[in-house]
């Protein structure tokens, strides 16, 4: 039994730490759905992050830590035991010559938005995600342009074990939507570095002016949803598939397909987090039904759940 009032005691003697009980996590998802974590922490510095990490698996509490949580549906009931968020207090970003280094709870879009400041051109794709820097080094993140595995130089890490270590580009094992740390979950991203290029400042502007439109164009930015819902099933796009088996614009209550592109799907501020649920495993199954593709879902499912989940492979 996860003794919260122990653990707040114990918690509030790390510095730079921000702590509350019974916190609703629906604000700090892109999805705005979830119930309340037991106890919510965000360190504001790298070296709270690693003290309040070292603590919590000392003590062996159970512990789910998110990022900007862009990718993620919570449960209605909640998460259990400690949440930490690295979003957005933990957001140092340095620029040394040609190498830009960001704290994991940096916004992917700020890191872009720096780089082209300074005339440093990599970053640009990552200017239209909405997660943070570990998130979308932990997943690979890419869109239209680039991934994180064309520009992360080392990443400095918390291994199982509470050690810092240093993991060099080829180590980060990058393959599509996925990395060294999504195949070991008990290590956390601190910061990373980025390796980028001189590029004139109004290349880079202009790089983003399109990525920026190309969204605005393609994806449901006016309606929560955890970004794209399923990973591309090889020989297949999942937008496609769930389209020609006549999903796209389907609604199940106040969660759906996205009539604007059928890769995402989305709820209309009046969903339930198990109402979203609910369309996955629909379309998965339709899906599956129609054309034998199994569609498995890129979105992480957090906390405490008591339905029936979509089909997940190995990760």
């Amino acid at each position: 039994m996860f003794d919260k009032q122990g653990a707040l005691n114990k918690l509030n003697r790390i510095k730079d730490l921000n702590l509350a009980e019974d916190m609703p996590m629906a604000s700090f998802s892109n999805f705005k759905l979830g119930g309340p974590a037991d106890l919510y922490i965000r360190p504001q510095t790298e070296e709270a992050f690693v003290a309040a990490i070292r603590l919590i698996r000392k003590e062996n509490w159970p512990l789910t830590v998110l990022g900007r949580a862009t990718n993620v549906l919570i449960s209605d009931h909640g998460i259990r035991g400690i949440v930490c968020q690295l979003s957005p207090d933990m957001a140092r970003i340095e620029i040394l010559d040609n190498e830009l280094t960001a704290s994991a709870g940096a916004r992917l879009s700020d890191i872009a938005a720096k780089g082209a400041v300074a005339g440093l051109g990599g970053l640009a794709f990552s200017s239209g995600i909405p997660g943070s820097v570990g998130g979308g080094v932990v997943m690979n993140a890419g869109a239209y342009t680039g991934k994180m595995a064309d520009v992360v130089l080392r990443s400095q890490y918390l291994d199982a074990e509470g050690e810092v270590r240093i993991l060099e580009a080829a180590e980060h094992d990058f393959y599509y939507r996925g990395s060294f740390f999504n195949d070991n979950k008990d290590h956390f991203v601190i910061n990373t570095t980025f390796s980028l290029q001189p590029t004139p400042a109004k290349d880079i502007y202009d790089e983003m002016a399109d990525i920026a439109l190309r969204r605005y164009k393609s994806q449901p930015l006016n309606y929560p949803s955890g970004g794209s819902a399923f990973k591309r099933p090889p020989g297949h796009f999942a937008g496609k598939l769930i389209s020609d088996a006549g999903l796209k614009g389907f609604w199940h209550g106040h969660a759906g397909v996205s009539g604007k592109h059928a890769g995402f799907i989305i709820q209309d501020g009046k969903s339930s987090a198990s109402e979203v649920v609910e369309v996955f495993r629909i379309v998965q199954n339709k899906v599956y039904e129609m054309f034998d593709v199994m569609l498995y879902p890129e979105v992480k499912f957090i906390g405490d759940w008591q339905e029936e989940l979509p089909q997940r492979d190995s990760d």
